[in-house]
């Protein structure tokens, strides 16, 4: 069985591999083979295979996802007219 440190190492391995440049996103906790993940993620499907590849960890006893789906947005909404005010005709 890995110490937590080694583990921890490994799932940030598992990240990096998995996200790039965004794992800084996510931080890791391991306390005894129980990992607690936080940070911001971009999709569901991301979400579900980094869990899943640190749940298949055999080192890893239990897995607490606290992290949570951001889209990553441009800072302008899809469909501008949306937002635009109607008013009625005068």
């Amino acid at each position: 069985m890995k110490s937590d440190a080694e583990l921890r190492i490994q799932i940030r391995d598992e990240i990096t591999a998995q996200l790039g440049s965004r794992a800084d996103d996510l931080d890791v906790q391991v306390l005894r083979g129980a990992v607690t993940l936080t940070g911001k993620l971009q999709s569901e499907g991301e979400k579900w295979t980094l869990c899943d590849a640190i749940n298949g960890m055999p080192s890893v006893t239990r897995l607490t996802d606290d992290t949570m789906v951001v889209a990553e947005t441009s800072g302008r909404l899809p469909n501008a007219d949306v937002a635009r005010p109607s008013f009625p005709p005068e």
